[in-house]
């Protein structure tokens, strides 16, 4: 299942990158003991693995890759919420006072 495939590059949105694919499954984990043995299931995550940089952004692999894997903050969005949250009266004062 496997399989390469070509997607919009996550900083720009205008580029195709080609990355390996695979799709979250499900595996097992089994333990023993001299009495019993455990069986486990647990499912795996999506997985990109980017094989080409972006060439219209200039993004290397490295950060096309992480990118993919915690996603891209986009700050004018960050601000918008700060800005609705300091109408509603909430304190966005960070500092901690020991």
């Amino acid at each position: 299942m496997i399989e390469e495939v070509i997607i919009e590059c996550p900083f720009c949105k205008k580029n195709v990158i080609k990355v390996i694919f695979t799709p979250s499954h499900f595996e097992s984990h089994t333990s023993k003991t001299s009495s019993k043995s455990k069986t486990v299931f647990y499912k795996t995550k999506e997985k990109y693995e980017v094989q080409s940089p972006c060439t219209n952004c200039d993004k290397s692999v490295n950060e096309i890759q992480k990118a993919l894997e915690q996603g891209v903050r986009n700050p004018e969005k960050d601000k918008k919420v700060l800005e609705r949250l300091k109408e509603q009266g909430f304190d966005l004062n960070f500092e901690t006072k020991f």
